[in-house]
């Protein structure tokens, strides 16, 4: 089950961003993007998306410090955006650069929403204790 959740997510994040990334892309360009080549794209960001949810179990190996986890975590992220964007055509359009700049901006956001969940979710465990203690 936590397999899908994580997969599930990472799908989600993934079409969100791409959602944004072509539409940001077509508006700059004034360019059209055909039904079969938005497919296509769909398609990339979906596979990337779950491959990035499964990633992220290098997360619960616990004998690991959390920064070489997170090492981990980015290299691998940005070995599957690599692969995509080969496979997707991205650097004939954007290059690589902008690629991977595009990669650490979605990957830095993702974080800083993923922390004001955690610190949500430690404000409720909290509360439960200081109940608890009543």
């Amino acid at each position: 089950m936590k397999y899908l959740r994580m997969m599930i997510i990472g799908l989600l994040i993934s079409l969100s961003s791409s959602y944004f990334l072509v539409t940001l892309s077509v508006l700059s360009n004034n360019a059209v993007a055909s039904g079969t080549e938005l497919l296509e794209q769909i398609i990339i960001a979906a596979i990337l998306g779950i491959a990035i949810g499964l990633v992220s179990f290098i997360f619960d190996i616990e004998p690991l410090p959390f920064m070489v986890q997170l090492l981990l975590h980015l290299i691998a992220v940005t070995i599957c955006v690599l692969i995509a964007g080969y496979f997707g055509g991205w650097f004939k359009h954007a290059g690589v650069k902008y690629v991977l700049i595009s990669e650490a901006i979605i990957y830095f956001i993702v974080w800083c929403i993923l922390y004001i969940l955690q610190l949500n979710d430690i404000e409720k465990m909290n509360q439960e204790i200081q109940k608890r203690k009543e």
